[in-house]
């Protein structure tokens, strides 16, 4: 009898001694948390879901980014107990982290998550968003932005049938859209080290994602067709060899060509003409070289990246006609140098195509120079004339 009950109590204490569920996810988690500390990006992936694409690229680029900046806190920790639900589970998970490069304390988001059990292991599969499909589009989002959610369908076939004329191109998957409420959650899903203040972000082969606690019908169009020029932009190479070429095509190239494809959608469409002219009167129009790298363009010419590179893009349409235009953004996009790119498609180098472009401006500043102190000089008449 004795050894009868020694046997049950050692077999129950095996069995109170298996992992739960709670641990196993944890155990993910950790080894997450471990590996981005490490700046180890393929371990990182290893526990990484990658049964959805979108969702396997976008940590792809948060883990690359570890080489540039990896964090110095980063903590997963499970807020509720794991719900299981056929092969995954659901929880609540708060994520603490800090990077060098920001000056405050640590930042701390809280988001409801899953996992994923696959051949007996747990992957993490980031947040557990609601969602709503349209023709060629998923809308993923947080609780709460419903109707934005429904407002963003509303309007997404007549941006989509916008951008895709304007590349003549066509996306070969459904372009994912993920609307967050909170900028921490949203910067940290870029990567741990993101600290700017954004609205929209996209990149190869990841979703557009938004920010805000409610979106107009307004706000979608302006922000969703940028973001949807950049995704025309990085569907020009194949996918294995996007995120290199993208990289290699000047930052001011991607944000001029977004915001020309917005141009339909955005009020004060004619802001850039009086932006570069008001740039060349003060001395801040830019050289190129100093609007390339994303990492490296100083903030205070932030607006240049975007505006400067707006007039430009329109410019080429215009003078070159849309062709052109879309055949040198093609070119970039494949490989070839601004120069080169240029030449090819333009008939031109890129020096010329400068110069005429920064003679443009300067001929349209005199001229409203010119009407502006014609009209000046009229009123001043007029009120001459009803003095006497």
């Amino acid at each position: 009898m004795i050894t009868t009950l020694t046997a049950l109590v050692l077999s129950g204490s095996a069995a109170l001694a298996e992992p739960s569920l709670r641990d196993d996810l944890e155990s993910t988690l950790s080894g997450m948390a471990a590996s981005a500390l490490a700046a180890d990006r393929e371990a990182y992936l290893s526990h990484i879901w990658q049964g959805e694409p979108t969702l396997v690229q976008e940590h792809w680029a948060w883990a690359k980014d570890l080489e540039r900046i990896a964090p110095d806190v980063l903590k997963y920790e499970l807020m509720t107990e794991p719900v299981l639900e056929g092969n995954e589970a659901h929880a609540d998970l708060r994520i603490t982290w800090n990077t060098s490069n920001w000056e405050g304390e640590d930042r701390v988001i809280e988001l409801p998550v899953r996992f994923v059990q696959d051949d007996g292991k747990w992957y993490y599969a980031d947040r557990d968003w609601e969602e709503k499909d349209g023709d060629g589009v998923r809308i993923l989002f947080v609780a709460g932005l419903e109707e934005s959610a429904d407002r963003a369908l509303e309007v997404w076939p007549e941006i989509k049938s916008s951008v895709e004329e304007g590349f003549a191109r066509t996306l070969d998957h459904p372009q994912v859209i993920k609307m967050y409420t909170s900028m921490p959650e949203l910067q940290f899903s870029i990567f741990p080290a993101y600290i700017e203040p954004l609205g929209g972000w996209n990149e190869p082969m990841e979703s557009i994602k938004l920010v805000g606690e409610s979106f107009s019908r307004g706000h979608l169009r302006s922000v969703i067709s940028h973001e949807y020029g950049h995704a025309m932009m990085f569907a020009v190479p194949p996918h294995d060899i996007a995120v290199e070429r993208a990289h290699a095509v000047p930052w001011w190239v991607h944000e001029g060509i977004a915001e020309f494809a917005s141009q339909g959608f955005t009020p004060n469409r004619g802001r850039s003409k009086f932006a570069v002219e008001h740039w060349m009167e003060t001395g801040e129009l830019c050289a190129w070289d100093d609007l390339t790298d994303f990492y490296t363009v100083k903030p205070e010419n932030y607006s240049q990246v975007y505006v400067q590179g707006r007039h430009m893009i329109g410019y080429i349409d215009e003078t070159y006609g849309a062709d052109a235009r879309r055949e040198m953004m093609e070119s970039l996009m494949e490989g070839m140098t601004l120069n080169e790119a240029s030449e090819h498609a333009l008939g031109e180098s890129w020096d010329a195509v400068d110069e005429a472009w920064r003679a443009s401006i300067a001929k349209s500043l005199e001229e409203r120079k010119t009407k502006e102190a014609e009209e000046k000089a009229k009123k001043e008449a007029e009120t001459l004339k009803k003095g006497s």
